[in-house]
């Protein structure tokens, strides 16, 4: 009956009542007006360097290191890493670290960039264990304070090695992890910072923080398992960024380094690890010291100058490997000036030239010492060739046993150090 009123007198007033009104004004909303300030911004001014997934696995050898990372069952790749071979210059100083992102990958990027830097700064001029170890900490405290004043909420756990000369100078925040190889026995440098030891529990709990069990683990107010790191604003209170700092010094049954985030550790033992790169170390020095070998009765056969379709000339040197072979070294040595001739005798043709002498000579040198250099190139430690092979293995040992976590693992081999000094 309202309707047919307003029909009859379209200008009659509208009643006061809100529902009737309400029910009345049903048009179209006006048209949204986008702030200036909005309109300017365009997409292909947008930086997506964080919005990039990184599933790509990382594998590097060389200069006396391996890497290899891996992204775990996350949105983005939060692990980096950080290597200096030559520090100044010198092929015997070296920085290495591996760097275990949480919240985000801002805190572990910015390390990455920025940790080694303020490191190197604070150790000018120190001198005295005690010096170089406050040195590190105030390098890593300066680091979280410079992260701190970017206003970002994530964090990162640290694990680094300096290698000066002689002595490697070893600090971690937070679960990652070194573990030294000496004489074959692994050997833990490092103490994991997690919530659930006591001594860590007992610091937060005296600061006026707090931990609980959240999803089977204890955490820093029911959100961090670590308690140690840099970054982690919302929990610096209670999170220091104190790193735990201890000087090796190189000796010759210091073999190789192991520096790797959690996402290993939780899954491979300290000793199953070093195990492991020992056993692929030692297999690639075999492959290359047989390559090297054959290599070398390569040459030294090509130097006789004899054609490819002398018959007698192949078999007389198809015995002559498997004669070598079967006898004793030292009976190659005796026995050299016989089998020398026996070589010539089966030519079926005149005495040799001295240049072919000469080149028999030194097949014969060759197949002597071989076995020695065999020998010595296992007592050098892993080879830089197998150092990557290692790092992957590990990384592949600890997803097949299940983990979901970034994995990042980093092998040393000290004795490159030690011996460049």
């Amino acid at each position: 009956m309202f309707l047919q009123k307003m029909n009859a007198n379209p200008t009659a007033e509208l009643p006061s009542n809100p529902v009737v009104s309400c029910s009345l004004k049903r048009k179209r909303p006006p048209k949204i007006e986008i702030p200036n300030v909005l309109q300017e911004i365009q997409a292909d001014k947008l930086k997506f360097k964080d919005l990039t997934p990184r599933n790509d696995p990382v594998c590097f050898s060389g200069m006396g290191v391996g890497v290899s990372a891996i992204k775990g069952n996350k949105k983005f790749m939060e692990d980096t890493h950080k290597i200096v071979s030559c520090l100044n210059g010198s092929s015997n100083k070296g920085f290495f670290g591996v760097y275990d992102g949480h919240g985000g990958r801002k805190a572990a990027e910015f390390v990455a960039e920025n940790l080694h830097t303020n490191i190197l700064e604070m150790m000018v001029n120190c001198t005295g264990n005690v010096s170089k170890e406050e040195a590190v900490k105030a390098g890593y405290l300066k680091t979280d304070q410079e992260f701190l004043k970017q206003g970002v909420v994530s964090g990162a756990c640290c694990v680094t090695a300096l290698i000066e000369g002689e002595e490697v100078v070893v600090s971690n925040l937070g679960d990652c992890r070194a573990v030294l190889c000496r004489g074959g026995v692994a050997e833990a440098l490092t103490k994991d910072h997690r919530v659930e030891h006591e001594e860590e529990r007992k610091r937060i709990e005296t600061k006026g923080g707090y931990v609980e069990i959240h999803r089977g683990a204890w955490r820093v107010h029911g959100v961090l398992s670590v308690s140690r790191s840099i970054g982690d604003a919302h929990l610096k209170d209670w999170v220091m960024a104190e790193p735990d700092t201890m000087i090796l010094q190189l000796t010759p049954d210091t073999e190789f380094l192991v520096l790797a985030s959690d996402g290993l550790w939780e899954e491979v033992g300290n000793q199953e690890a070093v195990d492991t790169v020992i056993s692929l170390c030692k297999n690639q020095k075999k492959l290359g010291s047989i390559r090297d070998i054959q290599r070398e009765d390569d040459v030294c056969h090509g130097c006789v100058n004899v054609s490819p379709s002398s018959k007698l000339r192949r078999v007389s040197l198809v015995k002559h490997q498997k004669g070598s072979k079967q006898s004793p070294r030292n009976k190659q040595t005796v026995d050299s000036g016989k089998d020398l001739q026996d070589d010539y005798a089966c030519e079926n043709e005149s005495p040799p030239t001295k240049s072919r002498r000469i080149s028999l000579f030194k097949r014969k040198n060759t197949k002597v010492d071989s076995p020695n250099k065999e020998n010595s190139a296992h007592k050098k430690g892993p080879a830089s060739m197998g150092l990557g092979a290692a790092c992957k293995e590990l990384v592949n040992l600890a997803v097949r046993r299940g983990s979901l976590d970034d994995i990042t693992v980093m092998i040393i081999d000290l004795n490159h150090f030690r011996c460049n000094n």
